[in-house]
């Protein structure tokens, strides 16, 4: 059920913002054609649907033409939203976007917030969450990884993956609850548990398969964050500068210059990276300094891939204080000599050399990058896979409450408990596709999208 204020009409510029040959005002609600219907006195108070018209749009208040706008009425349910959906296609100027709005909004229509076209669509079944989900990172993909993540949401792979799972643990709940109102004598009651036992065992397996997509899915969705760390003086923030190709951290002889991190985004041949300069790591009493190697720390623990700073001048008890802390990481490291233009020690075999003065080694740290990249989406092409938290949270839901029931069928619990075990498996699962009840974590879903969606 919508609530109230979900009821009203609203509207926004549905186009990309700034200037453009033709900009796109999307109305949408239960009276849409009937509340602007006025800006176009030459139509009527009728508009036949899926039909384009050239028209004139005019200020009612003062009969001021705005501009000749295409405009399209489309009928619910039969609408991106679902709900009766007017779409104006004016030039694309910022001031006739900004009047042609401003009358829509005289009329009685109120501004869409971000995310609320798709959250109607949503709410009126036209899309589940993971469909909203992919949309956003389809109108937001820089890459082809992103894209890849975003068609097989909005396509809906995920949400048939979630709905057969679903159902075969509400096949087993059935199962189960017919075991409770029906019981049978003798082993038959073993017999039948054995059956639940197993299709419970087939869904935990393909549950913790699906869950295992996230390290990759994520990669796909966000990129692949990239970790620079080092010593003070190692040359990562000259590192970050020379793969993004322009000067955003500085940089000086001063060790300790970068004291918090710095992420940005850049495209590899296609292939998007998430760089982030952290603050040298070492001992040191400054405490604004000591927060940074804090969160240096924190950002090593959070990274996809740690690519590891040691300069070419660098002492033995720096180079050994860094290895120890990257020694047991369960991620790709890649352990690089900086500053190679300085000369190359023997301590540093095994390690990619480069030097960013020179650009020695820059095209094969790229190359590394862009196949760890490859390598976690590439066997993503052809299988549902999970891109956000939300979704490996409600995964994670799923698999402990499968996890329970194993258990407590070990342990020859009531029939009772077994079901309550299935029932909230199948409500997280359900969760990632649509069964949210709560208005603050459905609004949180779509805080992030841009007004107009």
């Amino acid at each position: 059920m919508l609530r109230p204020n979900d009821e009203q009409t609203i509207a926004a510029l549905a186009s990309g913002s700034g200037p453009g040959a033709v900009g796109v005002i999307r109305v949408s609600g239960h009276n849409a054609w009937q509340l602007i219907s006025p800006c176009f006195s030459s139509v009527g108070s009728t508009l036949k649907p899926r039909q384009a018209l050239l028209r004139q749009l005019v200020d009612p208040r003062t009969k001021e033409v705005l501009d000749e706008v295409i405009v399209i009425f489309f009928k619910g349910p039969k609408s991106f939203t679902g709900q009766d959906t007017v779409e104006i296609c004016c030039h694309g100027g910022p001031y006739i976007i900004q009047r042609i709005l401003e009358v829509v909004y005289s009329l009685g229509v109120r501004p869409a917030q971000p995310g609320e076209f798709t959250k109607m669509a949503l709410l009126n079944g036209k899309l589940d969450i993971t469909s909203a989900e992919g949309l956003k990172e389809l109108i937001e993909c820089q890459s082809r990884q992103q894209w890849l993540a975003g068609r097989q949401l909005y396509q809906g792979k995920l949400r048939d993956e979630i709905d057969s799972l679903r159902k075969e643990v509400i096949g087993a709940l059935a199962y189960l609850e017919a075991m409770i109102d029906f019981p049978d004598e003798g082993d038959t009651q073993h017999i039948q548990l054995d059956h639940v036992k197993k299709r419970v065992d087939a869904v935990l397996k393909l549950v913790e398969n699906l869950s295992s997509t996230f390290s990759s899915g994520k990669v796909a969705s966000r990129g692949l964050m990239v970790a620079l760390v080092g010593a003070p003086n190692a040359g990562k923030s000259t590192l970050l500068n020379s793969l993004l190709g322009r000067r955003r951290a500085i940089v000086s002889e001063k060790a300790g210059t970068t004291r918090d991190y710095l992420e940005e985004s850049c495209l590899l041949d296609g292939r998007l990276i998430r760089l982030v300069d952290t603050a040298g790591i070492r001992e040191t009493d400054d405490v604004i300094e000591q927060d940074g190697v804090a969160l240096s720390k924190y950002i090593l623990s959070e990274a996809d891939v740690v690519v590891v700073l040691q300069a070419a001048d660098s002492g033995i008890d720096e180079r050994a204080a860094i290895d120890a802390m990257v020694k047991d990481m369960q991620k790709p490291v890649i352990a690089v000599i900086s500053k190679n233009d300085l000369g190359s020690p023997a301590w540093a075999q095994g390690r990619l050399p480069i030097s960013c003065k020179t650009g020695s080694g820059l095209d094969a740290l790229k190359k590394k990058l862009m196949q760890i990249v490859d390598q976690a989406t590439g066997s993503l092409e052809e299988r549902p896979f999970i891109t956000s938290s939300r979704q490996a949270s409600a995964l994670a839901s799923a698999e402990n409450s499968l996890k329970k029931f194993k258990l407590a069928a070990q342990s020859s619990a009531g029939h009772e408990m077994l079901a309550f075990e299935l029932l909230e498996a199948a409500r997280a699962l359900a969760s990632i596709v649509g069964d949210i009840s709560n208005d603050d974590v459905l609004d949180s879903i779509f805080k992030e999208f841009c007004i107009g969606k």
